[in-house]
C-alpha cells in the first residue's frame, strides 16, 4: 500500500514534523485541526461554533487532497477547552454530518497551544472502494 502525506501548508507541520492529514490505502487520518485562516489567525474567536465550521473547513481540503470527503469520515473527536460549549459544538456537527452520522467522541480538555482555540477536531476517514465496500 502507498502511503501520502498531505499538507495544508501550517508554518507548524514542518517544523514540528506532521502532515495535517495521511492516507495509507484507502484510510485517511486527519491530524487534530484548530480553527485557522491562511496566515495562521484564529477563526471565530470566542465562538466555538464558528470555530467547529472551519475546522472541518480545513479536515475538508485536507480530504480532498486524500482523495475523500467529509462523506467518507467514519469517526470525529471533538476536543473542547470548555465542556459547556458541548450543545453548540454538536449543533455544528450536527449540521454538518446529519445524515452521515460518524462516530464521535466529545471531551474536555485543558488547553490548547494558543489560548484563543476553543476546539480542536481530529478525524479517520475510509474511501470506499469501487463496488462500494470498504477494505482495511
Amino acid at each position: 500500500m502507498t502511503r501520502t502525506n498531505i499538507s495544508t501548508g501550517g508554518a507548524l507541520e514542518e517544523k514540528y514534523g506532521y502532515s495535517r492529514a495521511v492516507r495509507f490505502g484507502n484510510v485517511v487520518k486527519v491530524s487534530g485541526t484548530c480553527a485557522v485562516d491562511a496566515d495562521g489567525s484564529t477563526v471565530g474567536v470566542g465562538d466555538v461554533g464558528a470555530q467547529v465550521a472551519r475546522c472541518f473547513e480545513i479536515i475538508s481540503s485536507a480530504l480532498e487532497g486524500a482523495g475523500a470527503t467529509l462523506g467518507d469520515i467514519v469517526a470525529n473527536r471533538i476536543y473542547l477547552t470548555n465542556i459547556d460549549d458541548a450543545p453548540a459544538a454538536g449543533e455544528v456537527h450536527g449540521a454538518i454530518f446529519g445524515e452521515t452520522r460518524p462516530a464521535c467522541t466529545m471531551m474536555a480538555v485543558s488547553a490548547f497551544v494558543n489560548p484563543e482555540f476553543l476546539v480542536e477536531i481530529e478525524c479517520e476517514a475510509i474511501i470506499p472502494d469501487d463496488t462500494g465496500a470498504t477494505t482495511h
